[in-house]
C-alpha cells in the first residue's frame, strides 16, 4: 500500500468526453450486450488491458476494435462518466 501511494499520481478531467483513467464506460459489444467498466490502474479494466487500451480516447459513438487474446471484438462506446 505504502509503495502504491508513494508512486501514485493525480488524474483530473475537465469533461466525461473522452475515456480516461478514472472514467466509467458504458459499451455494447457486436450482440447488442452491454456492459459497464471502470478505467483503473488498480483495480477494472487497466488502460494498458486489451479493453482499456481499444478505449482509451475514445468518445460517445465510437466504436473500437479490442484485440483480446481470444479473439478480436469491437464495442461502441454509449456513455462516459467520472468515477
Amino acid at each position: 500500500l505504502r509503495t502504491r501511494l508513494a508512486h501514485a499520481v493525480v488524474v483530473e478531467h475537465d469533461t466525461d468526453e473522452h475515456v480516461g483513467v478514472g472514467s466509467i464506460v458504458e459499451i455494447a459489444d457486436e450482440d447488442g450486450e452491454t456492459m459497464e467498466v471502470v478505467i483503473s490502474a488498480v483495480g477494472g479494466v487497466g488502460p494498458d488491458s486489451p479493453l482499456g487500451h481499444a478505449l482509451m480516447g475514445a468518445s460517445i459513438g465510437d466504436v473500437v476494435g479490442v484485440e483480446a487474446p481470444r479473439g478480436s471484438w469491437k464495442a461502441r462506446v454509449l456513455a462516459i462518466r467520472r468515477a
